[in-house]
């Protein structure tokens, strides 16, 4: 026993951290010699001692590297991987490495001084890594100097602080690193990191640089977990992808262009736009990519489509100012997409469409009137709450709670829902106080937000319709457990006097316009699932025939049958 003791405190000092870089002896110049303890955990990788292989073990998502002191021989990911000079140990027992044969084994890139790593501009994901740790750590003003001057005076410390605590709720801080990769998309370079907890639950944070290499936003992702598969109707070699940008500079959001091959002349054009939510550009929900599953299908109908990041998915941080409201965080990107679309020589001018799904759906007479360039020839709206949010979101945590309580959940739970009920009602009964305001607010608000809701308070899609010309195409799937199927008698009744109006519902779809047998309760949303072809199609002909082959005068056409 006494001597297996020994054995691990000699390794705990064999590893054990150090400070500053030491030379190896040999001439000037030569590579520069790092703790490996302290300089790997501080990018919040796991240092173990393996008594059996007398090797030290780095963990860094992937990444297995296997040190022997004494030696220039490891294992890097199960293959020999020689170290630059020979792993030593100091006078302290601290385990020395060369820096070349670190950040090469870890895959980043700068230098390590005074017990910090100083990382190259260009290196983003190694920046993302390392700011994600020194966040875990509480390192504020580390953690500030790597962000951008804008993005940290609107983030003191505080701030940054209440965002680890919340993190730190969810999660913990046990959670370990997953994966790692930088990319670039149409606006900037990004890194996207995926975390796991001791539970194994999962989350992803997105990074965003600047072009400087500070950060210049953070999004949490809560699901990262995707079952998706393509669909059937999805042919490639029927059209080609361009990457875009969308909205207004300096915050532009990366979007994709999808469009139809083989096509003579100018061709239609629609904009889809989000339910609520930061929503990535494919509308993605674990086993369903909504709007991917669209553009790819009206591609293959000969129409163009033009989908984009969600602006509260790209800038969340630059999002949560006291005045942000849905015509920032919708409506005028919707607006702008279609002037892009507009301007692009291959789109006919006369022939672009909006679709809104969910609260995108109920935001499109809003978004009509705010198109003053008079862009829209027609709309598509599908599951568009016909009602006030804050109501809707109310019926679906009743509806929850309901659930449960049938499936019999535990008190525990129970309890938890109860409380998120408690707090809509709560929301609810001061939004539809009419002694408030967005410009006198409640001094205490149980949402986050508070002058959004009061913005948005109230807000009925199908009456701001009733006096508009852009035609409509409403569509429901009648399994949605997140919009009733009530919603489209709604949307009837208040455009039951226009003309060029159709309406439409399908069997058996649930809010992401997936078939689903049972009733829909959201769970199923993790499985794989696709729209299905005749969607597609009903969309397409719409566009490409107007009133012609639907329904007449509000009147509803003849369901489309799963079979």
């Amino acid at each position: 026993m006494w001597k297996k003791a020994l054995g691990l405190v000699l390794a705990a000092g064999m590893i054990a951290g150090g400070s500053t870089p030491v030379m190896a002896a040999g001439s000037a110049g030569e590579q520069a010699m790092i703790p490996l303890r302290t300089a790997a955990e501080a990018l919040g990788a796991k240092v173990l001692w393996d008594g059996t292989d007398k090797r030290v073990q780095v963990s860094l998502g992937k990444t297995r590297w296997k040190i022997t002191p004494g030696s220039k021989q490891s294992l890097l990911d199960q293959a020999p991987y020689e170290l630059a000079r020979t792993a030593v140990t100091d006078s302290g027992g601290t385990l020395l490495v060369p820096l070349q044969s670190f950040t090469g084994a870890l895959g980043i890139r700068g230098s390590w001084a005074e017990n910090r790593w100083s990382l190259d501009s260009g290196d983003w994901k190694g920046r993302a890594i390392y700011w994600m740790t020194l966040l875990r750590q509480g390192k504020w003003e580390e953690v500030g100097m790597m962000m951008d001057a804008s993005l940290s005076a609107a983030f003191p410390p505080s701030s940054l602080q209440k965002y680890e605590e919340r993190l730190e709720k969810l999660y913990g801080l046990d959670w370990s690193l997953l994966h790692a990769e930088a990319y670039t998309d149409s606006v900037r370079s990004n890194a996207r990191l995926i975390y796991q907890t001791p539970k194994g639950e999962t989350f992803g944070m997105e990074l965003r640089f600047s072009a400087d290499g500070l950060l210049d936003d953070v999004a949490w992702i809560e699901n990262v977990a995707s079952s998706y598969r393509a669909p059937a109707y999805d042919h490639p070699e029927n059209y080609t992808e361009e990457d875009v940008q969308v909205g207004q500079s300096p915050l532009l959001l990366p979007g994709t262009l999808t469009l139809p091959l083989g096509v003579q002349g100018k061709v239609p054009a629609i904009v889809l736009v989000h339910g609520s939510g930061p929503n990535d550009r494919d509308e993605s929900s674990g086993g369903g990519k909504l709007f991917r599953d669209l553009a790819v299908g009206l591609a293959g109908e000969g129409i163009a489509v033009l989908r984009y990041e969600k602006r509260t998915r790209e800038y969340p941080l630059r999002s949560a100012s006291p005045f942000f409201t849905v015509q920032e965080e919708t409506v005028d990107d919707a607006v702008s997409a279609a002037a892009l679309l507009a301007a692009d020589p291959r789109i006919d001018p006369r022939q672009i469409y909006v679709l809104g799904h969910s609260q995108g759906g109920m935001l499109v007479p809003r978004i009509i009137a705010s198109d003053t360039g008079k862009h829209f020839a027609g709309a598509v709206l599908m599951s568009a709450p016909s009602g006030a949010l804050e109501d809707l979101m109310l019926m679906q945590y009743r509806g929850i709670l309901k659930r449960a309580e049938e499936e019999g959940a535990s008190p525990e739970k129970l309890t938890r829902l109860q409380k998120q009920v408690d707090t809509w009602e709560k929301a609810a009964a001061l939004l539809k106080d009419p002694g408030y305001s967005k410009e006198h607010l409640p001094d205490s608000f149980p949402l986050p937000n508070a002058y959004w809701w009061f913005d948005f308070r109230n807000y009925s899609g199908p009456m701001l319709a009733r006096d508009q010309n852009v035609p409509m195409y409403i569509l429901q799937g009648d399994n949605d457990v997140q919009v009733p199927p009530s919603s489209l008698k709604v949307w009837r009744s208040a455009l039951s006097a226009r003309k060029d109006v159709a309406f439409k519902s399908y069997p058996g779809l649930n809010h992401m316009y997936i078939y689903y047998s049972k009733n829909s309760t959201g769970d199923e949303y993790k499985l794989p699932g696709n729209v299905p072809g005749e969607v597609i199609t009903d969309v397409a002909n719409w566009i490409h025939l107007g009133m012609k082959d639907l329904s007449k005068n509000g009147e509803e056409a003849d369901p489309f049958v799963i079979e």
